[in-house]
């Protein structure tokens, strides 16, 4: 799309930039064919969609459950004579979006970064149903000394679910056909991230036009269809080129005549951002490259918060307990799978490295060779031929993982949390990664983000691109995250199991 700036003496001797080009392929005439005419319509509808206002989806979310309560009170009134008074259908609907208005606010369900995700939609959409009935029976029961059927409850909160989950999922289904052009200033290796994040799957709705820089191009720069000159010399070339989004890097940003230039693209309709906080957002990563000590000053952790501490523990406990009670009928099965194998133990135990540096015994189904290791520590690998025939099913279904529920009741470990690493290993990586320490400050965990949003590793760049997941939990650590990753979890479960 971009073409190779022209070598020249000065900037104004360019005779045909690499924004000219782009300028040109935008404006060049296109038949206009029914394809195209789709193309522009979900363009519209995506950016309609994704700016819409808060009072907007607080109306159609209203309408939604209101609805549902509308046709509930016609397929199934209330009995002639109740001992409670049944609330009339006016009452129902004004306390029913009041309080969706409520759980939707705590939940973050009208939150921008919701339609970018569709876990992030359908564990939001999960919350608020699931509280939306505590809460409107809560005003009604105590306030108004009434009650509401049940089954029209029931049907108005299905009709909810259905509808809102699917308009949010064409939400972010016609935002994701939109390509915002993105241009990026600063070096030429900050521009190739965001390619191979876009390569793994990230930045869906955004086109690289290429990179801009605040100095003059080296050899390798003027060498790259992707260099586009030096960001001075481009001022009347934002607008034809259309471009929407511009992201400076930190070296950059020091540049006093490079932000007098960048301020300005903000009155031209541009969103201008820093690379990290982008790069956060548009991947669920930390930059491990681009933070200083700094960092952990200004991100505001909540590791140390004893209300925090306290509502994660709660939560591991229930949830340590349900699993256990639903998957109590598999142990024995894979206990007698295990012993019928090989004859070996069923149980498997490792030292790991958990919260603040401290070492705890580990145990999980024994999925190798009794001979795997022979005390030596060594990373797993695609089709390990030390895994057993059995063992290859558990760790497809992670069912291996179950004992390490006894490591959450007594407190070594939590439901979610950074993956806990042998003490050996541990000292190597800290050794070649900074601030790979750090990910200690928490309780490590059965899941957690990286293990659901990076493959397995089993080199120090897995590590690192590993820890920059870790980084993430360990910033936006909240409850919404840890239910978000247990679904995502739970899914992996079920496509494993099948």
């Amino acid at each position: 799309m971009c073409a190779q700036l022209a070598t020249s003496t000065g900037p104004s001797a360019v005779t045909s930039t690499a924004f000219d080009r782009l300028t040109q392929e935008r404006h060049a005439p296109r038949r206009v064919a029914l394809g195209s005419i789709w193309e522009h319509a979900i363009h519209r509808i995506g950016g309609m969609l994704t700016a819409m206002p808060l009072w907007m989806w607080l109306i159609i979310d209203s309408a939604m459950i209101s609805t549902g309560l509308i046709f509930a009170y016609d397929f199934f009134p209330p009995p002639a004579e109740l001992a409670t008074p049944h609330i009339p259908l006016w009452q129902a609907c004004l306390i029913f979006s009041c309080t969706l208005t409520a759980a939707s606010m705590v939940f973050g369900l009208y939150e921008r970064e919701t339609t970018q995700s569709r876990s992030r939609i359908l564990t939001r959409m999960l919350l608020t149903t699931t509280t939306l009935p505590v809460a409107a029976y809560a005003v009604i029961y105590i306030f108004l000394y009434a009650t509401v059927s049940r089954r029209a409850t029931g049907f108005a909160l299905s009709t909810f679910l259905v509808l809102g989950t699917t308009v949010r999922f064409c939400a972010w289904w016609a935002s994701h056909r939109i390509h915002r052009l993105l241009l990026v200033v600063g070096s030429r290796k900050l521009y190739n991230s965001f390619a191979n994040a876009q390569k793994e799957g990230h930045l869906h709705e955004y086109d690289l036009v290429g990179y801009t820089t605040g100095e003059e191009a080296s050899h390798e720069d003027r060498k790259s269809p992707k260099y586009l000159g030096q960001v001075l010399d481009q001022t009347s070339s934002i607008d034809k080129a259309g471009i929407t989004d511009i992201v400076v890097d930190a070296d950059t940003a020091n540049d006093p005549a490079v932000m007098d230039w960048i301020v300005p693209c903000l009155q031209r309709g541009c969103r201008v951002i820093n690379e990290a906080i982008f790069y956060e957002k548009a991947t669920g990563q930390i930059l491990v490259d681009q933070i200083t000590p700094s960092w952990f000053l200004f991100a505001d952790l909540k590791v140390h918060c004893n209300h925090v501490a306290a509502i994660k523990r709660v939560f591991d406990v229930i949830t340590t307990t349900l699993v256990f009670l639903v998957t109590a009928p598999l142990w024995p099965l894979i206990a007698l799978a295990i012993k019928l194998g090989d004859g070996g133990p069923v149980f498997y135990w490792q030292d790991r490295v958990g919260q603040n540096g401290q070492n705890f015994r580990l145990y999980k189904f024994r999925t190798m060779r009794t001979d795997a290791e022979n005390g030596k520590s060594v990373w797993a690998s695609t089709n390990d031929p030390r895994v057993t025939r059995f063992g290859r099913i558990l760790r497809k279904s992670r069912l291996d993982e179950l004992p390490q529920l006894y490591n959450v009741l007594v407190g070594q470990m939590s439901v979610v949390g950074p993956r806990p690493e042998r003490p050996d290993i541990v000292r190597n990586l800290c050794e070649k990664i900074p601030y790979y320490a750090e990910r200690h400050l928490i309780k490590p965990g059965i899941t957690g983000w990286a293990q659901i949003s990076f493959r397995y590793g089993n080199t120090v760049a897995d590590s690192k691109r590993k820890l920059q997941f870790d980084l993430y939990y360990l910033k936006h650590m909240a409850f919404e995250l840890d239910m978000t990753i247990l679904f995502r979890t739970l899914g992996t479960f079920l496509r494993g199991a099948c």
